[in-house]
């Protein structure tokens, strides 16, 4: 079973771009390991809406799939990385306060008693 949750802060903005009919949505996820920070590569597939929501700083919550991409480099050495193949991505931070118009309060000064 390849199942993974992780939380931590996006470390750029969110990079989405069309791949055919579908959606891809790029991020790296800063998490604390201790004294430690590791950073994941994180694959969204098909949630362009995280864009609108998310940015730069924002924490969350990420489930999904880890996945080893390998290839090789112009110089012929091997590579591979980890990444997370994330299946849902739960926003952490409060949602942003809506604004209020103020309230119509009667002016202060002379009052009188009733």
């Amino acid at each position: 079973m390849n199942q993974t949750v992780m939380s931590g802060n996006l470390t750029a903005d969110i990079e989405t771009r069309t791949v055919g009919e579908q959606h891809l949505s790029k991020f790296t996820l800063a998490c604390n390991q201790g004294e430690k920070t590791v950073f994941i590569p994180v694959e969204a597939w098909n949630q362009d809406h995280l864009q609108k929501f998310i940015r730069k700083g924002s924490r969350v919550l990420v489930s999904g799939a880890l996945r080893q991409d390998q290839w090789e480099s112009k110089e012929g050495e091997r590579r591979s990385r980890i990444l997370l193949n994330a299946y849902q991505v739960e926003f952490l931070d409060a949602a942003p306060a809506k604004e209020t118009p103020p309230r119509n309060r009667p002016p202060r000064g002379n009052r009188r008693a009733a």
